[in-house]
Parts: C-alpha cells; sequence; structure tokens
C-alpha cells in the first residue's frame, strides 16, 4: 500500500506540515494561520481546480485535518478558532475523511455498455435499474449517466456481460469496498467497513482524501518544552529516511529536535511474541487457531466482518501499546509518541491511554525539515540497543511467524498471509473449518508494515535495511 512515488498531491502535503511546523515554531499559528492558504497558493501558483479560491477552500479544510479535527465536524469553525485549542485531543475514529471541496466527482462513467450487448428481448438490464437510467437506443442499452447512481445491478444482472465497470481509484484501491459514492458522485466512507488501512488515501490523484493528524500538536508539546516526551520508532522506521542515514543518526536527530528518549517498538515486538507464544501453545494442545493481533486494521476487520471469529483474536497487546505501557510505567508524565509508517495505528491510539500521539514516517520527515535538520548533514549518533532480530523483524511479513517458531519448540503449523483481500479469503475458510493450521499471522498492508501508506521507500530495499539492522 506504500505510496512512494513524489506527486504533487505528496509535495504539496510535505510543504504544508512544514508551514504549519514553522508557525508554532515562531509562536505565531493562531495569529497567521488564517492567512496561510493565500501565502501558499497566490495567483501565479499552478492551479488543478477554477481557480485560486478553491484551491485555498481545500487548503483551508486540509488544515483542520493537520490541526487534528474532524473537517465534516467543524466545517464553520475557522482556522483560528481551532488553533486557538490546541493541544486537543482527538476523539473521533473517523481517521480517514474526505475534503468534499477536494473531491472531483470522479466523472468517470462508472458503468459502460459495450458493443457485446445484443438488444435481447429480456432488457434484464432495463428492469433491474432502480432509477430508470437505461433506456434502448438504435438496438443497443444506453446508460443516462445524469440518472445512474452507480448501484451495479445492470451489470450483474446483464447475460452477456455486456456492461463494464470502471472504478474510480479511492474504491479500487480499497480492498474492504469501503469506499462508494453518494447521490452527487461524491466519495463517501462506509464507517461499517473502514478500517483506516489508508490505501484510499494514496490512490487519490486528486489528495481529496486525507487522515487526522497529530503532527501540530506533537510539534506544540515540543516548542513549549513542559513535557518529557517519548519517540516510539516502529521497526519498519528503518531506512525510510535516506539509503545511507544510520538508525542512530535518526535516534540522535529525534533528540536533538526535542525528544526526551527514543525507544524501539520492536522491544514491545518482543513481548509481543513471548506473551502470544505462550497463547499459541495453549491453542496447538487443544487444535485450534489464533490469530495475531498487531495489525490493527486486520485486527478491525475481523471485529467489523467477521465477529464470530473475534474469539480467535490474540489477547496479546500491540508492540505499540506494550512499548508505551513500559515507557509509562517508568514515568507516568512521559507523553508518548508513536512513529510509524501506519494510519490505522492513529485508530488503535484512540483507544489506548498510554499512547498519546501518533505521527507517519511522512510527517517526521516534515519535523526535521523544520527544525532544519539533514540527516547527511548530521556527524553524531546515538546507537539503538533495545531490541534484536525477534522484535525488529516484525516490520515485514512474516517476522511475527518467524518469531514465534523460535520460541515454540513442538510442531505446529502456521500461515502468514498479507493484504485485506487475501486475509478475507482466507477468514472465510477459517470459519468454514477448512484451514489445517493453528496460526494466522495477518498483515493488512502488502509486504507488511515496510508496505504500509506512509512509507518512503521500496519495499526490497526497506526489507533489506530491516533485516540487516536485525542481526
Amino acid at each position: 500500500m506504500g505510496q512512494n512515488t513524489i506527486s504533487e498531491v505528496v509535495k504539496l502535503k510535505r510543504r504544508l506540515y512544514v508551514e504549519l511546523l514553522k508557525l508554532v515554531r515562531s509562536g505565531e499559528l493562531v495569529k497567521k494561520i488564517a492567512s496561510l492558504s493565500q501565502k501558499m497558493i497566490t495567483k501565479e501558483s499552478t492551479r488543478y481546480r477554477c481557480c485560486e479560491f478553491k484551491e485555498r477552500a481545500i487548503l483551508d479544510e486540509r488544515i483542520k485535518a493537520v490541526l487534528g479535527f474532524n473537517i465534516a465536524e467543524n466545517k464553520e469553525k475557522s482556522l483560528e478558532d481551532l488553533a486557538a485549542l490546541l493541544p486537543h485531543k482527538n476523539e473521533s475514529d473517523k481517521i480517514v475523511q474526505v475534503i468534499e471541496t477536494a473531491c472531483d466527482s470522479c466523472p468517470i462513467d462508472k458503468y459502460i455498455v459495450t458493443d457485446a450487448c445484443r438488444n435481447c428481448v429480456a432488457h434484464k438490464c432495463v428492469n433491474a435499474c432502480p432509477v430508470d437510467a437505461i433506456v434502448i437506443i438504435q438496438n443497443k442499452a444506453y446508460i443516462d449517466q445524469h440518472k445512474c447512481i452507480e448501484c451495479g445491478k445492470c451489470a450483474k444482472t446483464c447475460s452477456y456481460n455486456a456492461i463494464l465497470e470502471n472504478q474510480r481509484p479511492c474504491s479500487r484501491a480499497c480492498e474492504l469496498e469501503a469506499i462508494s459514492s453518494n447521490a452527487d458522485r461524491q466519495a463517501k466512507i462506509d464507517r461499517e467497513k473502514c478500517v483506516s488501512c489508508g490505501s484510499c488515501i494514496n490512490a487519490c490523484p486528486f489528495g481529496a482524501i486525507t487522515e487526522i493528524s497529530d503532527l501540530v500538536q506533537v510539534a506544540i508539546e515540543i516548542c513549549d518544552g513542559k513535557s518529557n516526551l517519548a519517540a516510539l520508532l516502529a521497526p519498519a522506521f528503518v531506512g525510510q529516511f535516506g539509503y545511507q542515514q544510520s538508525a542512530a543518526k535518526v535516534k540522535y536527530a529525534l533528540k536533538k529536535i526535542g525528544f526526551s528518549q527514543v525507544r524501539e517498538v520492536a522491544a514491545g515486538a518482543e513481548e509481543t511474541a513471548y506473551l502470544e507464544a505462550e497463547e499459541l501453545k495453549e491453542k496447538i494442545e487443544l487444535n485450534q487457531t489464533l490469530l495475531s493481533s498487531c495489525c490493527p486494521a486486520f485486527k478491525k476487520m475481523v471485529e467489523k466482518e467477521f465477529k464470530e471469529l473475534s474469539n480467535l483474536i490474540s489477547e496479546t497487546e500491540s508492540p505499540m501499546a506494550l512499548t508505551a505501557r513500559a515507557v509509562k510505567s517508568e514515568s507516568k508524565n512521559t507523553k508518548t509518541v508513536f512513529i510509524g509508517p501506519c494510519t490505522a495505528k492513529k485508530e488503535e491510539a484512540l483507544k489506548n491511554k498510554e499512547v498519546d500521539y501518533v505521527i507517519t514516517f511522512t510527517e517526521l520527515v516534515a519535523l526535521f525539515t523544520a527544525y532544519n535538520i539533514n540527516l547527511a548533514e548530521l556527524e553524531a549518533e546515538e546507537a539503538l540497543t533495545d531490541a534484536g532480530k525477534l522484535g525488529r523483524q516484525f516490520a515485514f511479513a512474516g517476522g511475527l511467524e518467524n518469531s514465534l517458531s523460535k520460541l515454540i519448540a513442538v510442531d505446529y503449523k502456521s500461515k502468514q498471509v498479507d493484504g485485506l483481500a487475501k486475509l478475507k479469503k482466507e477468514l472465510y475458510l477459517i470459519k468454514a473449518s477448512k484451514n489445517d493450521y493453528n496460526f494466522l499471522e495477518g498483515m493488512a498492508c502488502t509486504g507488511g508494515c515496510i508496505g504500509g501508506p506512509s512509507t518512503m521507500i521500496n519495499q526490497k530495499a526497506a526489507k533489506k535495511f530491516v533485516q540487516n539492522f536485525a542481526k
């Protein structure tokens, strides 16, 4: 799911992050935030919509999400008012948001009648359409796109498969069919299906889908200087900030910014492995199946779409949760900031009081930029020694499975599956008792965390970096 291409959308988001962080550092966030969109988008700026005014309106909505607020619930509130409320703890689990003004409504005809149409007598497509959008013109079915609600009933009922579906990018990227279009053809998220995996965010060419961010609030905490902040680095961080930049440099840079301590979440992953191994031993004795619990998107999918299988999910907390707990046990006043490639972790953190903030690798790059830190120019380093291979290999698909195999002496079968669509098929097999293994490692992102929505380098390279670091 990772988007490694530096598109114009990515550039715009990074520039916005940096500009907001500069305002935080200067102490002028509330004072100047209302004019930020005018500063960033001028008459001479490249435009993708009708005028600079619409571009600015879209940017203002995006700013609300970066400040940590639900866009839809704060439509009428000004940026100054929202900025004045910071630091603010987001409590909305609707992490993934649609910026309505940015959505192009994808004027792509979703359903198209091809030359395979035989103008049959039955006219099943005409009869199936609930809004009378299909008529017969010159011996061929025709879809009135102004009436079409994109329900797909015509395509399903056509005996000749003459009606083809052309999906919008966001819905095509969503493996759980959580995105559709409303009556105005704008993207609509089905909250009953969405697991905050973030694949739609990268897929939208207009940047009309975004996520609620903790970035500005973390920057405020850093500038305030009153809180001890602990950076919790996800195992997939190695190599993400430049092929030549060591893990030790990343740790030093984080401390230079203002974090009082830096922890590897791989340490929590090791604890997860030990605890999950004990659970698995019990399942093996009973010849039952255990589902992994460290990927929040996979876990959420099971809970939403396979409720009858939710009792199979491991009760062991995620590496992020266990690492945050370890930090809090040493100092209750320390605030924890998870840094990783995952959008779904933001939703997981809402239900965990020991994880205060979550930012992504992309957002951390903006922090480095705003603080004028260039990793390539740093000479100082500070080694990371929190964990070993057992926890560090959690970053890629099969890592947890490998770790458990080192901890369990008895023979058992396990399986690793990555990608929500594949996992969904696998869960149906488990539901039908057609699986022959005791453990399923489920990772929502293809390749595991190194393929997360906020990763910045090629998966193959990322895996090599992690493997070398884990030795």
